[in-house]
């Protein structure tokens, strides 16, 4: 009997391999076009933009003092 674990590809159909061309070509990379980069970090501005404007928490405040101090004290160790 043929296990259905199929690894590096032995026994694979066409089917089951990953499509390759001009319109998957971004996708195997992890790349997008410009165009689709600019337009998403525009529209996350839109959405997160005030955020921005916010004051940090008082706990994360004293987190980042608190980290600051450790990695000052390890450096000096």
């Amino acid at each position: 009997m043929m296990s259905d674990d199929r690894r590096d590809g032995e026994g694979a159909t066409p089917s089951d391999r990953p499509k390759s061309g001009p319109d998957t070509a971004g996708m195997l990379t992890g790349g997008i076009g410009a165009d689709d980069r600019r337009r998403i970090g525009r529209n996350l501005r839109l959405l997160y933009g005030s955020v921005l404007d916010q004051p940090l928490p008082e706990r994360f405040t004293r987190l980042i003092d608190e980290l600051a101090a450790a990695s000052k004290n390890s450096e000096g160790s």
